[in-house]
């Protein structure tokens, strides 16, 4: 049973060696000569520094490690993380912020310079419908002008055949009267004597 435990406890060991342990956010530990408080002190860790893992004690709850001025120890396993430590990643994220902001500082200008050649636009586009608009109501008015102009001669021109038609009508009646009245007076005109009938008399 013994010789299975040694053996689960060498093949975890071998599982996490190359691994890489964080030392946890804002706390100060110190690494030990063994795997439990009681062993020797070798020194401290700050918080954030990465360590390379060696081994794992469960049961204990320490981590074999070594530390960035290759110190080989123990820390406990609750005060190792295995995500990078904000302290690290911390600059890292400024600079993403900064960039993005600067992104959105030059995404904004773009939009602002987008939007000014839209309001340009906009502007220039009202301004020509405006001017269609003046040019429509002056050819508008030219054209009420044409149609009252039209309206005039028309009526006109009827009055002038009204006229025509009235005078063709007066003179034509007149003309007939005066054939009537002349055919009436003809007959009662006393004839002239031929000079044959005058002589013999």
């Amino acid at each position: 049973m013994r010789a299975l435990l040694g053996i689960l406890i060498c093949l975890c060991a071998q599982q996490v060696l190359a691994d890489t342990r964080y030392v946890s956010d804002n706390i100060f530990t110190y690494i030990h000569n063994g795997p439990g408080t009681q062993y020797r002190i070798l020194g401290s860790v700050k918080a954030g520094e990465p360590l390379e893992v060696k081994a794992v004690n469960n049961e204990a709850g320490f981590t074999q490690v070594v530390d960035g001025r290759g110190r080989e120890g123990w820390i406990k396993n609750s005060e190792l993380q295995a995500d990078i430590s904000l302290r690290e990643r911390l600059p890292q994220v400024e600079k993403e912020l900064e960039e993005a902001k600067a992104r959105l500082l030059n995404l904004n200008g773009d939009n602002e310079r987008r939007f000014t050649e839209k309001d340009g636009q906009i502007a220039e586009q009202t301004k020509e419908i405006t001017s269609l608009k003046a040019q429509l109501a002056s050819q508008s008015e030219e054209m009420g002008n044409l149609k009252e102009q039209n309206d005039a001669l028309t009526q006109s021109y009827d009055n002038q055949e009204h006229d025509m038609q009235m005078d063709w009508f007066i003179r034509g009646g007149a003309m007939v009267g005066g054939g009537i009245l002349l055919g009436i007076l003809l007959p009662m005109l006393p004839r002239r004597r031929k000079s044959s009938e005058r002589w013999m008399n």
